[in-house]
């Protein structure tokens, strides 16, 4: 069940919200207890029988953060690392098993051995997302840095809190501890969410839908039938997809949470206006990147060993992004790219003092993380090859293509336009600039059921509604 769904908008939400509330008022102290059997639901929803799997990371993890704070530091680090092997282990199986078991295949048939096919393993929704919650919640557990819940419940509460369980932001337990344990919901805060929720709502259903179906047009054709303008039409188009379809889903969880007296970190701060790959990564999916950064670039040494250790480490940081993303060489290589241009920005701010900056930096920062959506987006790296090839390009369109202007009808181009405006609008001067009030209040409520509106109707009349990190 998708945040972008008629059941979600018209049935889930709104039982949930009136039980919530209600229960609050009867028996606020069990709060917890509603969210949490609410939240089960929800994720039993999406992945059936598998969501015994969440329930158990949420027993063990709890009971094992328990035993690392109870005990010495030799003994902690030793229940510290079974913990992470246990949330990789189940990581690693679900994801990638089939994954290397393919690849391992291909190279024995090399050999001349041919082994047995094995069945497709399905993926428990969110894992990748909670895997990672997890394995921080430990750490910061073996760390000193945050005590464990108090309960089961309150643990339980925060993991399988529905707004964020199914594609993050990857929220820490030390982030909303203290409102799991107490919160004061609010007339204003409910307010802010619904608002919050409808912006990711229009970002998600108008803009990424509308972009997202002439993007998988493209990328679906033969790269003998694309024309050098249709490929960059394509890359455009998915570049702005992936951006307004994630943060649309971002922007409804913290407005989610809001809603229920909780406050997610945000998860992007426009990271297309980034003048720099390094501040692209500070500004783009800022709960992962974080997490990366806290708990594997830093342990690995982060920029302390010298130039070499710091290039190193970067290139492993960005292969386990890329992995992290799918079991597929496609986002592996993504990941690559990305290291490999994180690399080159470091090696000649070392060397020459110099870093992309200006206009200039923003066009360039722009391009190269466009190319990198290409291998993300394709299906296997031979297609993503000729596709890249198609855009560079000089050569005579096929025959057969299709002109530009025939993807470009008047919804599409007002999207694409949308998302230019809302990519490079500096949002933060506007806020600072909006007087306080009643006419804002009146204005953003005005906007948010407009939206929530035309949303909803787009939804019961088009079939075409993904979810692109839904499969991670």
């Amino acid at each position: 069940m998708v945040f972008s769904s008629n059941l979600f908008l018209f049935a889930f939400l709104p039982a949930c919200l009136c039980g919530y509330y209600l229960v609050r008022g009867v028996a606020p102290q069990l709060r917890n207890l509603f969210l949490f059997l609410v939240s089960c639901l929800f994720y039993f929803w999406g992945s059936g029988q598998i969501a015994l799997l969440f329930l158990a990371a949420v027993f063990v993890n709890q009971f094992l953060a328990r035993l690392i704070d109870r005990n010495p530091p030799k003994r902690a680090r030793i229940i510290f690392w079974l913990g992470v092997a246990y949330n990789l282990c189940w990581l690693t199986y679900f994801k990638y098993l089939n994954f290397f078991y393919d690849n391992f295949s291909t190279l024995a048939r090399a050999a001349g051995v041919e082994l047995p096919a094995i069945a497709p393993i399905a993926l428990p929704v969110g894992i990748s997302f909670y895997s990672f919650q997890c394995i921080a919640y430990l750490t910061e557990a073996y760390k000193r840095e945050h005590k464990p819940a108090r309960s089961w419940l309150d643990y339980g509460t925060y993991l399988a809190f529905f707004p964020h369980v199914v594609a993050g932001p990857i929220v820490r337990y030390s982030d909303i501890d203290d409102e799991i344990r107490q919160r004061k919901e609010s007339v204003q805060l409910f307010f802010e969410g619904i608002w919050r929720f409808s912006l990711g709502m229009g970002k998600k259903v108008v803009i990424a839908n509308t972009l997202g179906s002439v993007a998988d047009q493209l990328f679906g054709l033969p790269s003998g039938e694309l024309s050098t303008a249709e490929a960059w039409l394509g890359a455009l188009c998915y570049t702005f997809q992936i951006y307004f379809d994630f943060s649309g889903y971002s922007d409804m969880a913290i407005g989610l949470a809001r809603m229920f007296g909780f406050h997610f970190p945000e998860n992007f701060n426009q990271p297309y206006r980034s003048q720099s790959v390094t501040e692209f990564w500070r500004r783009w999916h800022m709960t992962m990147s974080s997490w990366f950064r806290d708990f594997v670039y830093i342990p690995l040494g982060g920029n302390r060993l010298g130039p070499r250790r710091t290039y190193i480490n970067l290139w492993v940081v960005f292969f386990l992004c890329g992995l992290w993303h799918g079991a597929d060489w496609t986002f592996v290589a993504w990941g690559m790219w990305h290291g490999l241009l994180l690399v080159t920005e470091r090696w000649t701010k070392d060397r020459f003092g110099w870093m992309p900056h200006g206009g200039l930096g923003n066009v360039l920062t722009f391009l190269v993380v466009l190319i990198g959506w290409v291998p993300f987006r394709a299906d296997t790296l031979p297609a993503a090859w000729d596709f890249l090839s198609r855009m560079l390009s000089l050569s005579s369109p096929p025959a057969n293509a299709l002109p530009v202007w025939f993807y470009l009808t008047p919804d599409v181009s007002c999207c694409l336009a949308l998302a230019v405006f809302f990519s490079w609008l500096p949002t933060e001067k506007i806020r600072a600039i909006r007087p306080p009030g009643p006419a804002t209040v009146f204005l953003q409520g005005s906007v948010s059921l407009l939206l929530l509106v035309y949303s909803a109707a787009s939804l019961s009349k088009a079939a075409f509604n993904p979810f692109i990190y839904f499969r991670f």
